[in-house]
């Protein structure tokens, strides 16, 4: 039987949609935003379980999360449905879920509502705006009302509605589900390193009227090794106790000035 009202649920979805971007930082992105979002909730559906609640709202807290705020509501009604059912680790599951689908939806989102919707309206408005007429401009303040507020709205319940009907109908492929969401949330930040971590190495190798890169080299041995193994290694130091994210990231300051200043960068 659900723990949560209708009510509930309205009230779930209306954190969700203001809060998203309002807490936020570069460490986990929008964790900060969507833990506000949906602990209030694990507080009513967990009552009485203040450790599985900390431990679960610190899996949400912890790992990166970032995708556009309006498709994302599909992902964050998804997850409150799956939360709902109080399936014994649900909350792998969870997670594996948001960070599969976050980058799909992200490109998607910001296609549509973030890109071609405001090109579309704006242009409209101004349009009408040359001809004298306020018609365009409150025109396109109702549309994008209509999909700030109408359309997340619909996503939310959408995503919270197939989230109980999955779970109700299909729990026994919960796991598959946990393991496929898992491996296509690696593939999606596998994806994402060489996009994001830009190393190359300038030094050309000369002898006589023979050169050869270095870059070149690697290339053809191993694509995109360099921002591999960097991220692995920022990885591996962001998990030691004295590391903190700060540091890190004046610790890459500094070694890519030095490498930039010898030439190796």
């Amino acid at each position: 039987m659900s723990k949560l009202s209708k009510s509930d649920v309205k009230k779930a979805m209306i954190r969700s949609m203001c809060y998203q971007w309002q807490s936020f930082n570069y460490e986990t992105m929008q964790s900060p935003g969507f833990t506000r979002f949906i602990v209030p909730s694990l507080q009513k559906i967990y009552a009485g379980n203040d450790e599985l609640i900390a431990q679960k709202t610190e899996q949400y807290l912890s790992t990166f999360y970032n995708t556009e705020n309006t498709m994302g509501q599909i992902i964050h009604g998804a997850t409150l449905a799956l939360e709902e059912s109080e399936t014994e680790g649900i909350t792998d599951t969870a997670v594996a879920l948001r960070t599969g689908l976050m980058g799909p939806f992200a490109g998607l989102g910001d296609s549509i509502f973030k890109v071609s919707s405001k090109v579309i309206f704006g242009s409209l408005a101004g349009y009408m705006a040359l001809e004298n007429s306020i018609v365009g401009l409150l025109l396109c303040v109702a549309l994008c009302i209509f999909c700030n507020g109408f359309v997340r709205y619909w996503f939310f319940m959408s995503g919270y509605k197939q989230g109980v009907s999955f779970i109700t109908t299909k729990q026994d492929l919960i796991k598959g589900l946990t393991a496929a969401v898992t491996i296509m949330g690696l593939v999606v930040v596998g994806c994402m390193i060489p996009s994001t971590v830009k190393i190359t190495i300038p030094y050309v190798f000369t002898y006589g009227d023979a050169t050869q890169s270095i870059q070149d080299i690697l290339d053809a041995i191993f694509p995109y090794l360099l921002p591999a193994l960097v991220t692995w290694l920022i990885y591996k130091g962001l998990g030691s106790k004295k590391m903190t994210t700060v540091r890190m990231v004046w610790l890459i300051i500094v070694i890519c000035i030095v490498l930039t200043w010898i030439g190796i960068l």
